[in-house]
């Protein structure tokens, strides 16, 4: 628990020292906004398979100024909610989360598709590491479509998700 206290303070605090270097104009450049629809996987401790639920989640984002051609990386904190996985147990997952995220995008491909990974921490009810990696189709510069497979620690997340830059 430390450490992970530890790692949001020091993402909190970097965050916060880029803001304060840039004036608000590119603050809000810098700012997106999201949302997702996902379908959840639990593994069934009883050997069966597994346990599906849908799920919706919300997200905002910062792009990090970086000099890496071809390559942005974010930081995004979001929300997630799943519907139950069993009739009238009150057993959904949902919680806070917050990740890094690096995208490439891929111009020998199409100057619209990307790639992208996440590596971020889960603090609700599935709490713990959580990792990603998917593809992103951008169809202009203020929208993107997202297409990821997450894996947290109890829990397995196919989501798809639209991004809004502002």
């Amino acid at each position: 628990m430390k450490k992970t206290l530890a790692l949001i303070t020091v993402l909190t605090t970097s965050s916060l020292v880029m803001a304060e270097e840039q004036t608000s104009s590119d603050l809000a450049n810098n700012l997106y906004i999201g949302g997702t629809l996902s379908h959840n996987m639990v593994d069934s401790a009883f050997g069966d398979g597994s346990l599906d639920a849908p799920g919706y989640g919300l997200f905002l984002g910062y792009k990090l100024n970086d000099d890496m051609p071809d390559i942005d990386t974010s930081i995004e904190i979001g929300y997630s909610q799943t519907d139950e996985f069993f009739d009238g147990r009150n057993n959904e997952i949902n919680g806070i989360w917050v990740a890094a995220v690096g995208e490439k995008r891929l111009p020998e491909i199409s100057p619209k598709l990307s790639v992208l990974a996440r590596l971020g921490l889960d603090f609700g009810d599935d709490d713990g590491i959580l990792m990603g990696a998917g593809m992103g189709f951008h169809p202009s510069d203020r929208v993107a479509l997202r297409g990821e497979y997450l894996n947290k620690d109890s829990s397995s997340v196919i989501q798809l998700s639209a991004v809004l830059n502002f």
